[in-house]
């Protein structure tokens, strides 16, 4: 009877901005738009609470962009880090930030997809995270990719096949991860990497594209969201895991029932 006598009020238009911020409350909680920092955002725990301890000996950072991310796999790993940034501005940045780590950083000035090819990428000049090689992204009201140029492709199946081992797999293209998956079948088959990040955002309605969609092309892997300081098992055909808000989801690799 309560939550009947809310909706009765509250879905009413005079109340719809104070139940629009309610429902924004409970979307973070729930760890959605957390992106003001690692630490809200969950990252930070994933990657000294989960990551870390698990000692990865590779990891692969798809959509390196500046190398904010690669710098902290390398800071709280001891593994050998493969970064993937095919914007040239980007990949610059990239290069000095991973310059002191020798040869545990590995930097490519490559895009990843589903084969080796030419792609056009759409960016910004003053917004270089939100570059992609998708047009639809341009949808997003907060997206401005007004330049365009062409880049270098490879598949993670093709640059990884005389690799030993794969631990983890970090992907952040910016509606492009479906192909960035699609491409790294083999590779996720032979090597099973213990966790595989994918970034999840608005890009993917316009794409198409859901945590179902993901997790179909990850058999045996659950599904873990992160939140601030920590993260919480989710149900990928649960539509509530498919809020086309940014949040962060690991694919753990099944192990009795645990990651």
């Amino acid at each position: 009877m309560l939550a009947a006598l809310y909706a009765r009020v509250f879905s009413r238009p005079p109340l719809s901005k104070i139940n629009n911020n309610l429902l924004n409350v409970a979307l973070r909680a729930r760890g959605y738009n957390n992106y003001r920092n690692d630490n809200e955002s969950g990252e930070e725990f994933f990657i000294s609470k989960v990551l870390a301890p698990s000692s990865p000996r590779v990891c692969v950072d798809v959509g390196a962009n500046v190398g904010r991310y690669t710098r902290k796999l390398l800071k709280n790993t001891q593994a050998t880090v493969i970064s993937f940034e095919p914007l040239p501005q980007a990949f610059a940045q990239l290069e000095t930030a991973t310059r002191d780590f020798g040869t545990r950083s590995i930097v490519e000035n490559k895009g990843v997809s589903d084969k080796a090819d030419r792609l056009v990428i759409h960016y910004n000049p003053n917004a270089l995270t939100h570059a992609s090689f998708s047009e639809e992204v341009n949808k997003v009201p907060y997206v401005t990719n007004e330049e365009k140029t062409e880049v270098d492709m490879v598949s993670l199946d093709s640059y990884l096949e005389n690799y030993d081992s794969v631990d983890f797999i970090k992907i952040d293209t910016e509606g492009f991860e479906i192909e960035v998956l699609k491409g790294a079948a083999t590779t996720i088959e032979r090597h099973r990497p213990r966790y595989i990040q994918v970034e999840f955002n608005w890009h993917q309605m316009f794409r198409n594209t859901s945590l179902h969609s993901f997790s179909e092309l990850l058999p045996g892997y659950d599904v873990y969201q992160l939140i601030p300081g920590g993260w919480v098992q989710r149900d990928p055909k649960d539509p509530f895991s498919s809020v086309y808000h940014y949040s962060n989801f690991i694919f753990t690799r099944t192990r009795n029932g645990h990651p």
